[in-house]
């Protein structure tokens, strides 16, 4: 229920995108109602875990489903304010419920069953995407339906989610109550760890949006695909690899996606496009799964820590997305704006994207180094 909930938030997303696009609008306003969604990440992550703590998973979730479904009524207008305020209540719905994903299984599972868990949950948002643009060409034609049919989907899975988690929470939720519950976001805020971990995937959260935004559907779609498939590869082996390696896989993979990315701008009218697409999703997502547990494999952390982390993971990684998805329409539109087909004219917002996907490979490097000290640092106690 988790994984499909999250996924058709995608869906909403991608589909609420075409309907803007119809009704063509600049490339900064319609980079600003994508704004729209990512602000409200910023606001929703924030409030996610004083929400979980203060009503339960299983309402905290209710909610933030809720808001997804109110975010198809987009559909019934062409006003660009509306247009925005409805954006921004389904970027909030988002917003609960990816930081609700890991507070909730946090809760539940643990050990292997906690990594693949996380694992599958972190292909929700591509698998939406995935299924987005594969119907994404019929749809084009009546995004109107589109974006009702999103919502529509999500009020179902609503109602199913109200039944499924009364019989699935119960019990399990009391019996692994944290014990941290005075850990604020405040005492996060203050945690190096926090900042570093949400730096490092701005710049990749960035580029990943821009790109499913505004670059070339036919090569963006394949991206996409493999994504799937490389995050559900990076599942089943992040829960086979000794967790002192997992930070060190994650660096190699950023170090790849640069050259990935930077790939698909250069080789973007060659006939090897869709190859180099392919193995730009599989290099972004198949880190994933391992990226995502550096956050469970810190040293004594808690349900409740980790709730906050990600509060602070998705606020930070989205408000630095905001400045950056801006500041790339306004290079679009100083350099011959969006073409016919809704990509930039010039290259040179398209490197600019690039550059600041490398945040990923710094942060993570950063991440790696300190996981080290603290395997060194344990290793002189454990001797002592």
């Amino acid at each position: 229920m988790l994984f499909l909930s999250y996924m058709l938030f995608a869906v909403a997303w991608n589909w609420g995108d075409l309907y803007v696009r119809s009704l063509g609008f600049s490339a900064s306003r319609t980079a600003l109602m994508t704004n729209a969604i990512t602000i409200a990440q910023v606001v929703g992550s924030l409030v996610a875990a004083n929400v979980l703590l203060k009503v339960g998973p299983r309402w905290a979730f209710t909610i933030a489903s809720g808001l997804i479904v109110f975010g198809g009524f987009v559909a019934v207008t062409d006003l660009f304010p509306l247009i925005f305020v409805i954006r921004f209540i389904l970027g909030l719905g988002g917003a609960l419920m990816v930081v609700l994903l890991s507070g909730i299984v946090a809760r539940l599972l643990s050990g292997r069953a906690l990594q693949i868990a996380n694992g599958v949950n972190s292909v929700a948002f591509n698998t939406g995407l995935a299924v987005a643009l594969t119907f994404g060409v019929s749809m084009n034609e009546n995004p109107t339906f589109a974006v009702v049919l999103a919502a529509s989907l999500s009020a179902v899975l609503l109602v199913l989610w109200l039944f499924v988690s009364r019989m699935g929470l119960r019990g399990a939720v009391q019996a692994q109550q944290a014990t941290d519950d005075t850990y604020s976001m405040r005492d996060g805020f203050r945690n190096w760890f926090n900042w570093v971990f949400a730096l490092a995937y701005t710049g990749l959260l960035s580029y990943y949006i821009v790109a499913f935004t505004f670059m070339d559907a036919s090569t963006i779609r394949w991206v996409v695909y493999a994504g799937v498939i490389g995050a559900l590869t990076g599942t089943l082996v992040s829960a086979r690899v000794d967790d002192r390696h997992k930070p060190l896989i994650v660096v190699v993979c950023g170090a790849l996606q640069i050259l990935a990315a930077a790939s698909v701008l250069a080789l973007a009218d060659h006939r090897l496009a869709v190859l180099v697409g392919v193995i730009l999703g599989l290099v972004i997502f198949f880190p994933m799964p391992f990226f995502v547990q550096l956050a469970f494999i810190r040293p004594k952390v808690t349900p409740r820590q980790i709730a906050v982390t990600f509060s602070i993971f998705w606020a930070v990684s989205y408000a630095g997305s905001v400045v950056f998805i801006q500041l790339f329409a306004w290079i679009a539109d100083a350099t011959g704006g969006l073409g016919s087909d809704g990509t930039p004219v010039s290259v040179v917002p398209m490197i600019f994207i690039v550059i600041v996907e490398s945040t990923f490979l710094i942060g993570t490097y950063m991440l790696w180094r300190w996981f080290t000290q603290q395997s060194a640092l344990k290793g002189k106690v454990t001797t002592a």
